[in-house]
């Protein structure tokens, strides 16, 4: 089927009245850490100010904390298997509300995990002992500019990635689009992502969405 059918089977309503988010995940390997934050290196930019979400450890050893990035510069380049060429980033991220029962079990894990330095204050950075790789995940907000029965044109600060969970809100009084027959609030999985621009705080993609629940 062309692009051409395609639109004719899915006719395309531009709104300004939807807005949803999306999960963003990214893989990054720890260098450092210390009781107030950890260095990590991966392969996408980190926003500085941006809140992720993150797992240390595995298990009952492992700790659950949020940490915000502070800082982020490009550190060379890694080749892949495959022959391609890749940035590596490094970043620094502070953990959030620190101060609490996640500080005994963080505590715990650099014991376990990282190379200890006598010399070193207990709020110094220390060398974790082995390659230690972790998901930083956070939402990313979106707003909807054009909305069809198989998917949408998004505006948003992180770009959407396949199998990433969505969900979208009618934000009009009273909410349903009748023209799509969808109720104010529902969700899916994205299926397929094409960039149809950029700007220095925002990107435009074209999401395809694999339906999910409505409410």
């Amino acid at each position: 089927m062309s692009e051409k059918d395609e639109r004719r089977r899915y006719p395309r309503f531009p709104t300004d009245e939807v807005q949803g988010s999306f999960s963003y995940s990214v893989k990054a390997n720890v260098d450092n850490l210390s009781l107030g934050g950890f260095a990590v290196r991966t392969s996408a930019q980190l926003q500085v100010g941006r809140r992720y979400n993150f797992r240390l450890g595995e298990g009952s050893a492992s700790v659950q904390l949020e940490g915000e990035v502070k800082w982020c510069r490009l550190a060379g380049t890694e080749k892949l298997d495959t022959g391609d060429v890749v940035p590596v980033y490094s970043a620094g991220i502070a953990f959030e509300d620190i101060l609490t029962t996640n500080a005994e079990q963080l505590h715990l894990f650099m014991e376990k995990n990282v190379i200890l330095d006598l010399k070193q204050r207990i709020f110094g950075r220390l060398k974790v002992e082995s390659e230690s790789e972790i998901d930083l995940q956070t939402e990313s907000k979106f707003l909807v500019k054009q909305l069809s029965a198989s998917g949408m044109l998004i505006i948003t600060e992180l770009p959407p990635k396949p199998e990433s969970i969505c969900s979208s809100r009618d934000t009009r009084t009273g909410g349903r689009c009748s023209r799509l027959g969808s109720s104010r609030e529902c969700c899916g999985t994205v299926s397929t992502v094409a960039s149809m621009g950029s700007t220095a705080s925002c990107f435009t993609f074209r999401a395809g969405l694999a339906p999910g629940a409505r409410r």
